[in-house]
């Protein structure tokens, strides 16, 4: 499995027969095998989750579209819109969404006997100076998608997640992903949400707890 992060929440994962693209708005995709499958997934219509240039693949053969149903589209192409809380079949792959704590959803895909958890803007937006009850609605919702999927998993790892961790939370950054490692195993965290401020995003990185491997890529 090569794991590609392409720019802020964009990921490129490459499995033997399938490729799975996750929020890709800008950036230059990895190379691929065209002849697999690819599968392009996006979880909002946010600018910096959607683009038009997913519809520059539109040419690859058999490839489908899993699109958030608030992404209204006339393409011709195979397009699944999805909406949190359901499970979808497309090709060869399952899907189960989770509704996200901003907008639209986020996606655990099982493919080729991998699990793969992609969180589009599913996290933990505590900021500081917001009403109490707006903050104790993202923890008290972030944390029911996470038991949710900790439940549908079983206790089995994944083997790769892609998790938020935005530097404007400042000293919230680390809320999301330390919960999220408290109820979920995984190979390899990726974190992802922090445009070019990689250097800034590596000075919080103290405050993960450190259960599961954390890499940019």
């Amino acid at each position: 499995m090569k794991v590609t992060h392409i720019y802020h929440s964009g990921y490129a994962v490459e499995l033997e027969n399938t490729v799975l693209i996750f929020d890709w708005y800008t950036g230059k995709l990895p190379e691929f095998d065209r002849s697999k499958e690819v599968y392009v997934f996006v979880s909002h219509k946010h600018g910096d989750h959607y683009g038009d240039c997913i519809w520059k693949l539109a040419d690859i053969p058999g490839i489908k579209y899993i699109l958030d149903e608030n992404i209204k589209v006339r393409k011709n192409a195979d397009i699944t819109y999805v909406t949190c809380g359901r499970e979808y079949t497309a090709g060869n792959i399952r899907i189960r969404t989770f509704l996200s704590t901003d907008e639209g959803v986020a996606f655990l895909v099982y493919a080729e006997g991998k699990k793969i958890y992609h969180a589009g803007d599913l996290n933990l937006w505590y900021w500081e100076g917001e009403p109490d009850e707006d903050n104790d609605w993202q923890i008290r919702t972030y944390k029911r998608e996470i038991d949710t999927l900790a439940d549908i998993l079983g206790g089995e790892k994944l083997d790769a997640a892609m998790v938020t961790f935005d530097p404007r939370q400042e000293d919230h950054i680390a809320d999301g992903i330390n919960y999220f490692e408290s109820r979920i195993s995984a190979e390899s965290i990726y974190l992802m949400h922090y445009w070019d401020d990689e250097a800034e995003v590596r000075k919080y990185l103290p405050l993960i707890a450190d259960r599961s491997p954390v890499r940019f890529s």
